[in-house]
């Protein structure tokens, strides 16, 4: 019934079509992602390996809302005690619906082979990548593959996820389980810093990533091409890890379900021994909407989503696990493949950003989510829908919860890190540092985030989906990007220039850089939730066809005054910045590097094996000026002609954007390269007519 039940829906359909169509277009773009091709095919066993380690991860998202609605879809719908008065047995229940759950979830992974099939397919047909790139397909391939990766991964994230949804009956905190495995798979993260401990990076690893990355480690392009994953290593033993990790947490949930209700208690109300008569006389009413009634509703919205997420178990959880992740990275110490570091405040605050914002951003995902269907899910949105207020007061009181949440987090990953520099004995606390550098990035990327997660769930108009086109935006959009060759901060959203900040020139001349695009990004994160405020579902569920429809009919004059203007104001910003990043100041994407770097080696290959001098001393004389962004080098070379061999010429490899100029002392001897090198050099020499300093 599970299994009939979810393939009459569209939300599997729409699963494997999503990752058909992301893995298709990996494939047909023939760019390497997740450090794979190099040299290997475009559908190489250890690409489409590398493919299927990573997109579990997305299917967390996809594994949650199959297990969550087979654990709770009875008890959502007040059917449970009917149900469970039926004839059937305990263990055909849960273990029907279990599996039913599980073969459900691993029904859209197949999209990812599917995606790689079509992608060789057509790719090649249509020009878009050369025929060559692509090799054999083996069907050990995608049998190991699905029996090592996605089914292991799926059961035991479903196993996690059934087990607290049976127990507590909470879409909100099943979802902690989901994040629970994602934790764990960064925390893992850590111990592979240290080159000793890659082992136990790789079994602590829920998703074999790690495990799979350490065991084709070595592998030539002929093995990425041929091998399969095997059923041996390290990575056979991560997966036993895991699976009777699962099925360990399957058995307790399973002894620990039961038909019956837990009784609750119900406290008697005491009565009042004094009786007294009262009167009741309706009161008055004299509404008034302004300005005023405004502020006070936005403050109790507010106040009523702000404290529904902070005084939530699930927050609380997710507080606890996120300092989990910051401490272990923490006290992995400024440290890399045992190199040690002093805990300076500039560096904390990368730890800070490396380990956590990835985390708190999906904080707020799950939040956005569960702030918007709050009250579909409790059945008073129809209520709160009719209740005199704006649309827009409503979702941006939301997304400043969510802003207030992440900046709560954010302080007190400050506080632990301020704590660590303590606890090494380091005095030198920077704390203008911290603030400084948490209002020019993370907070700017914590407002542009609530804001695209509010409205990416008010379109969507569906929770998990919601949930999973969050996700693959977060991760994905960016890859999707470079399939074009196109990178610009401009589109990566709430990506802003590089920022770097050293005791020498602080945050640097790019920090104005960076706050022109925070202002881009803070605008286009206001157009999303104005966006979301006109379409609004308020009442019974439409489409969102019908939901533009009535804004066109409904939205006041006043409120497309404030889109227009934002719009007017963000192009604006958006020409400034496009001028300035596009026209002004251009750039080589990696795509025009690597094409470069190709060029070079076609042209200059031919002197691969010609004789060059060594390069017997150096001396340099270097005058920095930060200011001014400018930088003066002078550089004495001695070369020695260390071959047997007459060396009749010199090649240099310099970048003309440095402005050199070469000096050759007794250049008689350069006569006929002179004129070359004068092309693109300056050329100085002493003795010889007509280039720099010549007499």
């Amino acid at each position: 019934s599970e299994l009939k039940y979810a393939l009459k829906q569209p939300m599997i359909y729409i699963f494997l079509g999503l990752m058909t169509l992301l893995t298709f277009g990996i494939t047909s773009s023939g760019i390497a992602f997740f450090d794979t091709i190099g040299n290997a095919y475009v559908n190489a066993p250890h690409t489409i390996t590398v493919y299927t380690t990573f997109l579990t991860l997305f299917g967390l998202m996809i594994a949650a809302s199959f297990f969550n609605n087979a654990a709770l879809r009875d008890h959502d719908n007040n059917f449970n005690e009917i149900l469970f008065s039926a004839p059937i047995s305990k263990s055909g229940y849960f273990f029907g619906r279990f599996f039913g759950a599980l073969v459900l979830a691993t029904i859209p992974m197949l999209g990812i082979f599917f995606g790689v099939i079509l992608g060789a397919i057509l790719a090649p047909a249509f020009g878009w990548v050369d025929p060559e790139r692509f090799g054999s397909f083996y069907l050990e391939t995608f049998i190991n593959n699905y029996l090592l990766i996605i089914l292991p991964n799926m059961f035991f994230a479903g196993t996690l996820i059934f087990t607290i949804a049976n127990k507590w009956k909470s879409t909100v905190i099943s979802f902690v389980g989901l994040l629970v495995i994602i934790i764990g798979y960064l925390v893992s993260g850590a111990f592979i810093r240290d080159i000793d401990n890659e082992t136990i990076a790789a079994l602590t690893d829920t998703f074999g990533i790690r495990a799979y990355a350490l065991y084709a480690k070595y592998f030539t392009p002929i093995e990425k091409n041929t091998l399969s994953p095997s059923f041996s290593g390290l990575l056979i033993l991560n997966r036993l890890i895991w699976t009777i990790t699962g099925i360990i947490i399957l058995a307790i949930s399973y002894f620990s379900f039961s038909f019956r209700e837990k009784s609750t208690k119900i406290k008697v109300p005491k009565e009042d021994k004094k009786k007294t008569d009262r009167t009741f006389t309706l009161p008055k009413l004299n509404p008034i909407y302004g300005v005023k009634t405004e502020w006070t509703q936005f403050k109790s919205f507010f106040l009523i989503n702000f404290l529904n997420i902070v005084k939530s178990a699930s927050f609380k959880i997710l507080f606890l696990f996120s300092a989990i992740i910051l401490i272990a990275s923490l006290f992995g110490g400024a440290e890399y493949y045992g190199l040690q570091s002093y805990p300076l405040t500039y560096k904390i605050i990368d730890t800070i950003r490396l380990s956590t914002e990835l985390f708190v951003i999906i904080i707020l995902v799950f939040f956005s989510g569960n702030l918007i269907w709050r009250d579909r899910e409790s059945k008073i949105n129809e209520v709160i829908d009719a209740t005199p207020h704006t649309s827009l007061i409503s979702l941006a009181t939301k997304a400043l919860s969510l802003v207030s949440v992440a900046t709560i987090i954010h302080v007190f990953f400050i506080i632990c890190g301020i704590f660590y520099q303590l606890a090494s004995r380091f005095y030198n606390i920077e704390l203008d540092i911290y603030i400084l550098d948490f209002l020019y990035t993370s907070l700017m990327t914590y407002i542009v985030w609530s804001g695209v997660m509010i409205m990416i769930q008010v379109l969507l108009n569906n929770k998990y989906i919601g949930y999973f086109v969050s996700i693959l935006v977060i991760f994905l959009w960016e890859y999707l990007l470079s399939m074009f060759d196109v990178e610009s901060n401009m589109l990566s959203i709430g990506n802003v220039p590089g920022m770097i900040y050293s005791d020498m020139n602080a945050f640097g001349p790019s920090l104005k850089g960076v706050m022109w695009f925070n202002l881009y990004w803070v605008l286009f994160s206001f157009i999303c939730l104005l966006i979301a405020g006109a379409l609004w579902n308020r009442g019974a569920i439409s489409s969102l066809k019908e939901r533009i429809q009535i804004a066109k009919k409904q939205i006041p004059k006043n409120y497309r005054f404030i889109i227009f203007g934002t719009i007017f104001c963000w192009v604006a910003v958006t020409g400034f910045v496009f001028y300035n990043t596009q026209v002004l100041n251009t750039y080589k994407t990696s795509g025009e590097v690597v094409q470069l770097a190709a060029n070079y080696e076609n042209e200059y290959k031919k002197y691969e094996d010609v004789e060059q001098p060594k390069i017997n001393e150096v001396k340099y004389f270097i005058d920095i000026f930060p200011y001014k962004r400018d930088v003066l080098v002078k550089a004495t070379m001695t070369l020695v002609n260390e071959s047997e061999s007459v060396i009749d010429s010199i090649h240099y490899s310099i970048d003309a954007r440095w402005e050199p100029e070469i000096k050759i002392p007794n250049s008689a001897m350069w006569h006929a390269l002179a004129p070359t090198l004068a092309q693109q050099y300056t050329l100085i020499c002493p003795d010889l007519r007509g280039y720099g300093g010549s007499v």
